[in-house]
C-alpha cells in the first residue's frame, strides 16, 4: 500500500498526464480519491472477457495483452496496451462487460478506477470527452489499417509484416537505424497474430538473424534494419 506521501506524489504526477490533464481539479480529486494503486505479476489475469466491468484501469508500468476468442476458440483479436494508456477504450458508455480477457505480459503498476466514478466525471466535462472520442478514433483507425496490413499476404511475408507491426507499435530508439521491443515477445505470440504455425515462425526469425535483420534473444527482439521493416509496414 502507498503511505499518503507517495499517493500525494503520484497523484500530481497523474494530474499532469494527457488522459487526467482536462479535468478540473474538483473532478480529478474525485476520481484520485476513489482510484487504488496495484502491482501485478506477469501472466495473471487482470479481466476475463464477460465480466462485469466495473474498473476502468491506467497502466503505469509494463505491458499488458487483451485477446478475444470466438466460440469456436479460434483466435479472433490482439492488442497490447504500453505504459501511460487508460484502457479499455470501447465499453465506455455501453457495455456492461468487458469485450476482452486482459492479462500482463510483464509484471506492471496501474490505477484501478471504478467505471461509474469515470464514466460520470467524464461525462460532465466535454473537453475531455473529446479527447477520449478521438482517442477512440484513433484506436479504431490503427485497428482497420493493421486487419487491411495483415490481410492477403503469404505466411513469410505475413510473419514479416507482423515483426514490422511490433517494431513500430512496442519498439524503442536504441541507436542508428536500431530499434528494441523491451518487452518478452514469444514465437507463439507472432504465430497467433501472424495465424501461421510456430515453425513457419521460427524458420522466418531464423532466416532474418542469418541475414542481420533482426537479432532475438531471450525472447527480446532487436531490429538492426530498421527501414527493412518500414518498407513492410508503408506497403
Amino acid at each position: 500500500m502507498l503511505s499518503i506521501q507517495d499517493k500525494n506524489i503520484n497523484n500530481s504526477l497523474l494530474r499532469k498526464k494527457e488522459v487526467f490533464r482536462a479535468f478540473t481539479d474538483d473532478e480529478f480529486n474525485r476520481i484520485s480519491h476513489s482510484m487504488h494503486f496495484r502491482k501485478y505479476k506477469k501472466g495473471q489475469v487482470l479481466f476475463d472477457e464477460g465480466d462485469h466491468r466495473n474498473k476502468v484501469f491506467y497502466l503505469s508500468k509494463g505491458l499488458v495483452k487483451l485477446e478475444r476468442y470466438d466460440v469456436s476458440a479460434i483466435y479472433m483479436y490482439t492488442d497490447y496496451i504500453k505504459e501511460d494508456k487508460l484502457f479499455p477504450y470501447g465499453e465506455l458508455f455501453s457495455n456492461p462487460t468487458y469485450r476482452y480477457t486482459a492479462y500482463c505480459l510483464t509484471d506492471v503498476e496501474m490505477y484501478c478506477i471504478p467505471t461509474e466514478v469515470f464514466e460520470s466525471v467524464l461525462a460532465a466535462n466535454p473537453h475531455q470527452m473529446l479527447h477520449f472520442y478521438k482517442s477512440l478514433s484513433s484506436i479504431l483507425k490503427e485497428h482497420e489499417e493493421r486487419i487491411q496490413f495483415l490481410v492477403g499476404s503469404n505466411a513469410s511475408r505475413r510473419i514479416v509484416k507482423v515483426l514490422s507491426f511490433l517494431m513500430n507499435d512496442l519498439g524503442i530508439s536504441v541507436g542508428d537505424n536500431k530499434i528494441k521491443v523491451p518487452y518478452p515477445i514469444t514465437i507463439c505470440e507472432i504465430a497467433t497474430i501472424s495465424g501461421c504455425s510456430r515453425e513457419t515462425v521460427g524458420i522466418k526469425l531464423k532466416q532474418l538473424k542469418q541475414i542481420g535483420k533482426i537479432e532475438y534473444s531471450h525472447k527480446v527482439l532487436t531490429f538492426n534494419d530498421v527501414l527493412y521493416f518500414k518498407n513492410y509496414w508503408e506497403e
